[in-house]
């Protein structure tokens, strides 16, 4: 019997109970459509990230500086460093030939109590890190600048949209305002207070903090605060963004570092760190359609036995003729493997039509909670295509091997004579 033929009574055996069939089908459909959903998503969601890392280049390094765990917590004060980011340890990366460029950044505690005073009066400001994060192109789909500059220079303080509106200020207003000269009024635990010159240099939408300011202006904020001109020789600084030459400076600079004692993150090792969890996630995801795979094989089973039962004389008549075992253990293979590579089929193209649907609803959803965010989540490669079939197609292959055996084993006469 040639590959055609075997090819075409398969089909033909199948569409005799089409409804058997479709029904047998559905077992497989459900399980590939689960595995190419969830592992579509797991691509996707790996996808997005790598962009974003590969978008800020994972030749960026973060260093903070090393502080003693026994350390109280205290709002008001500053843990315990035993290993600090000062001024000379920046001077040292920056002599480096591997290293391009060397950004320092200080963050205000969150105990500081601080008022913006505009037109006489004051309201609370919660301040934010705008002027520097450590991997700003992860961030592109923030808080949108309304007018002015996206980040600060020395004297230039960041608002959002949301103070000034307790100011009395409308939108149509906020132009104007660049430029304008405000003041930030700093209240200390002992009863102090400090007001520090400032211009309105950009506004920003609504966020969760409302000021922002560069480097040097919250190091006057910090020096004031905590009564220590030398802050930065006696704290040092909060962290230090690195960024080197190539991704194999970067492996150099973190051993160097690490060396020393500092606590060093990289894109790289985030980077890792992440592959593997999605690579545990995707598997984790998959055995559950793996498992409706399994399900669904003892469904491919038990309607090619019913068809041995059912095709006994046909069997009979088969070998009468001249078919060998092997032909028609063959046959019986083909059309269980058919009926994998059907639901495998379906089941991708469903999985598909679900990774586009619900993509859509979350980004839908994400737009209503007012977050710009963009991507897709669900990516169908054309490994997972092939995999998902040749998958689905051996799920029914192994599922009609008993069968197909059990139909090869069957005596002529015996079977002739089976009514």
């Amino acid at each position: 019997m040639k590959l055609r033929d075997l090819l075409k009574t398969a089909l033909s055996n199948l569409t005799r109970h089409k409804v058997r069939t479709a029904l047998t089908t559905v077992g497989i459909v459900v399980g590939i459509l689960t595995i190419v959903t969830m592992v579509s998503l797991g691509i996707g969601v790996q996808r997005e990230m790598m962009n974003s890392f590969n978008a800020v280049g994972l030749e960026t390094l973060q260093i903070y500086p090393v502080t003693e765990r026994s350390s109280s917590l205290n709002p008001f004060g500053q843990a315990a460093r035993t290993r600090l980011l000062t001024p000379t340890l920046i001077e040292q990366l920056q002599a480096r030939d591997d290293v391009l460029s060397v950004t320092p950044d200080l963050s205000l505690p969150d105990g500081m109590r601080i008022s913006l005073r505009l037109d006489g009066r004051e309201v609370r400001a919660d301040p934010w890190q705008a002027g520097l994060t450590a991997f700003p192109g992860l961030f592109e789909n923030g808080p949108q600048l309304l007018a002015g500059v996206e980040s600060p220079s020395e004297g230039g303080l960041l608002v959002t949209e949301a103070i000034l509106e307790l100011f009395g200020y409308k939108q149509e207003d906020l132009a104007g305002l660049i430029g304008q000269p405000v003041e930030l009024v700093l209240y200390s635990p002992r009863g102090e207070s400090q007001a520090f010159p400032f211009q309105i240099a950009g506004i920003y939408e609504k966020r969760w903090g409302n000021i922002s300011l560069a480097v040097p202006d919250r190091l006057k904020l910090l020096e004031w605060w905590y009564n220590d001109p030398d802050y930065v020789a006696n704290y040092g600084y909060d962290e230090l963004l690195v960024h080197a030459r190539s991704l194999n400076d970067a492996v150099q600079i973190v051993d160097w570092l690490s060396g020393q004692g500092f606590q060093v993150e990289s894109l790289k090792t985030i980077l890792d760190v992440i592959n593997r969890a999605m690579i545990v996630l995707q598997t984790m995801l998959a055995s559950v359609g793996t498992l409706a795979l399994l399900v669904a094989s003892i469904g491919i089973a038990n309607t090619m036995i019913m068809a041995v039962y059912e095709r006994t004389r046909e069997i009979g008549i088969m070998k009468a003729v001249g078919a060998a075992p092997g032909q028609i253990r063959a046959l019986f293979v083909v059309e269980a493997s058919m009926i994998g590579l059907l639901g495998g089929i379906i089941g991708t193209i469903l999985g598909w039509l679900l990774g586009v649907f619900l993509n859509w609803l979350i980004l839908a959803i994400l737009r209503w909670q007012e977050m710009d965010v963009r991507g897709t989540f669900f990516v169908v490669s054309w490994w997972l295509v092939v995999g998902a079939l040749v998958f689905a197609a051996l799920v029914g292959l192994l599922a009609g091997l008993y069968p197909a055996a059990r139909a090869a084993r069957l005596a002529p006469l015996d079977a002739l004579r089976y009514e």
